[in-house]
């Protein structure tokens, strides 16, 4: 979690979707796997052009018609799909955290209010434990951590993170 916090606003974000993307086809068979791709898709456009405002994206999460990312995380009964949809929700609620930060909001949604360290942990724990290749999310923060820095703001380059993602996959 340490080695999360050194990294700038944007690579945790990175760090967090491109993770989710790697695992969301396990996810496929599932009701409400539309919504898991396009709350990504979504979070990725807040990334890149900071358009998407905070509370449309929090409507991906949680949404009183029950087509949200939590209420599909409590309907699938399969273990390890619940695995993948906790980390989808977690990427999304830490990308929704940024972005009421981002847009100076003081009222967050309690869910979104409570993001904190222990979200990212539940992150990393579930992604390990239905991904197959457990060391690229360690090489994936090294590698975001030495071109990313906290200090450092520098914009993240996704083209040279795919690249990186590919390459580390095909090793």
């Amino acid at each position: 979690m340490n080695r999360f916090n050194n990294l700038n606003e944007d690579a945790k974000i990175v760090y967090l979707l491109s993770l989710s993307d790697l695992i969301i086809d396990k996810i496929s068979k599932s009701e409400g796997f539309e919504v898991a791709v396009e709350s990504l898709e979504k979070a990725w456009e807040w990334l890149k052009l900071k358009d998407v405002d905070a509370s449309s994206l929090y409507l991906y999460l949680e949404n009183m018609d029950e087509t949200d990312i939590m209420t599909y995380t409590q309907l699938d009964n399969d273990r390890d799909n619940e695995k993948v949809w906790i980390c989808i929700g977690n990427a999304l609620a830490y990308t929704i955290w940024e972005a009421y930060q981002y847009e100076k909001d003081k009222y967050l949604p309690q869910t979104i209010e409570s993001v904190d360290y222990e979200t990212v942990e539940s992150f990393i724990t579930n992604f390990e434990k239905v991904y197959e290749n457990n060391s690229l999310s360690h090489k994936l923060l090294h590698f975001l951590e030495e071109n990313y820095p906290k200090d450092a703001y520098k914009k993240v380059d996704l083209t040279l993170i795919k690249t990186f993602i590919n390459e580390s996959i095909e090793k």
